[in-house]
Parts: C-alpha cells; sequence; structure tokens
C-alpha cells in the first residue's frame, strides 16, 4: 500500500495544482475524472504500438549509435506517447461545451497526461521499488505533466481562432510535446550504450535530460500565467 500511495502522489499533486491554478471556471467533476481514465486507457494501444515499433527499429539498425536512440526517443517512444494523449483530449474534451476558456486546454492535457503517467507510475514503482518511486516523483511524472501542458496551451489557442489555423496550432502542441518528452528521453537512453558513454559521461548526459525538463517547466509555467493572464482579462 505504502508503494501504491507513492505512485499515486505525484500525479495527484499535480492535478490539484493544475485545477486550483484554473482561475476563470471549475471543470465538472465529471470530465476531469473521464479525462484522466482515458489517460490511463492510452497506455495499451502505446504499449503495443511501441512494442511493434522497437522490434522494427531492431530489425533496421543495429541496437547502438545516436541514430537507433534518436528514433527509439523521439519516433518509438515520444511520438507514439505524446500522439495518444493528444488524441484522447482531442476526441473527449476539446468539442465539449464546458472546453469554454484557453485555459481548459492545459487542464485536460493535464488531466490525460497524468492518467498515462500515473498508470506507468504504479508499473514502475511497484516493480522496482521505493527508489524508482522517489526518482519518478521528482522527474518522469513531472516531465509527463510539463508535455501536458505545452501540448494543453496549443489545445487551448486552437479551440477559440478561426478553422485556418486551429489545424497548426493543435499540430504545433503536439510537436512541442514530442520534442521535449524525446529529447528527455533520448540522454535517459543512450546511457545503456558502452560505446557512448565511453566518451561522454553519464553523468553529463543525465544532467542533460534534466536540462531539457527544466526549459521544458519554464515554457511549461509561462503557458500557464499566459492563459491565466486571457482568463482574466475575460473576466
Amino acid at each position: 500500500m505504502e508503494l501504491l500511495a507513492l505512485a499515486l502522489a505525484p500525479g495527484i499533486a499535480i492535478m490539484w495544482f493544475i485545477y486550483s491554478a484554473d482561475k476563470l471556471e471549475k471543470e465538472p467533476l465529471k470530465a476531469l475524472i473521464i479525462s484522466f481514465l482515458l489517460g490511463m486507457l492510452a497506455i495499451l494501444p502505446t504499449l503495443l504500438a511501441e512494442t511493434a515499433g522497437v522490434h522494427l527499429l531492431d530489425q533496421l539498425l543495429p541496437k547502438e549509435g545516436w541514430l537507433y536512440y534518436s528514433l527509439l526517443a523521439f519516433v518509438v517512444v515520444a511520438f507514439t506517447e505524446e500522439l495518444m494523449k493528444w488524441l484522447m483530449v482531442r476526441v473527449y474534451a476539446y468539442k465539449r461545451a464546458f472546453f469554454n476558456e484557453p485555459f481548459d486546454g492545459i487542464v485536460y492535457g493535464v488531466m490525460v497526461s497524468m492518467g498515462f503517467a500515473t498508470l506507468e507510475n504504479i508499473g514502475y514503482v511497484l516493480q522496482f521499488g521505493w527508489q524508482t518511486g522517489l526518482m519518478r516523483m521528482v522527474l518522469a511524472v513531472p516531465a509527463h505533466a510539463t508535455f501536458g501542458v505545452l501540448m494543453g496551451y496549443y489545445f487551448g489557442l486552437a479551440r477559440f481562432v478561426g478553422k485556418e489555423r486551429e489545424w497548426g496550432l493543435k499540430i504545433r502542441g503536439l510537436l512541442l510535446a514530442v520534442l521535449f518528452h524525446g529529447l528527455y528521453d533520448l540522454f535517459l537512453l543512450v546511457q545503456q550504450d558502452n560505446t557512448i558513454t565511453a566518451r561522454v559521461s553519464s553523468g553529463l548526459l543525465f544532467g542533460t535530460a534534466v536540462l531539457s525538463f527544466l526549459v521544458a517547466v519554464k515554457l511549461s509555467w509561462q503557458a500557464i500565467k499566459l492563459h491565466q493572464e486571457i482568463a482574466l482579462k475575460n473576466e
């Protein structure tokens, strides 16, 4: 039970923070719960797609080097996961009547992301224990939240512009989430490659992953403040 609580805690804390940051109109609890559950549901097709992607990549390239790990991080993992989360926001919350202000994009982007990250986190923590849980509490789960904020920021913009700009903004949000997710994963994954760590220290690679996460956090905070300012102007 303690490990389960550790796995659940970061997602709950982040969702509460984002919910509290919504200054104009709180979202219906039912919609928040459904979005969270859809994020959990997205795990299954993601696992199937990632398994197939890894198998294909292993057939095409030797399992070493920057090219292999770049494709693994950006295409197989980051694009697959962020696309599934993007689809869950798009098919449920995005066109509903309760999505009635730009900040709602951030709310639902984070709710779906936290559903995904929380279920993923439960699996990791129950399998690997406290150390993994504490590390993921400060890095992996908040990273998923920042990707959700960046994606959701553009969902919020897209919902209230003309049709000619709507898809461009939604795709921009997806690609930005993929970019930072891919950078974060890349510098963690390449630490498995001895040919790379022989030339670049694992500490530097890990530090670069953390740096990409911190940049995403900064951009996410700016996105939250910008949408809050829009909300205050519309009061």
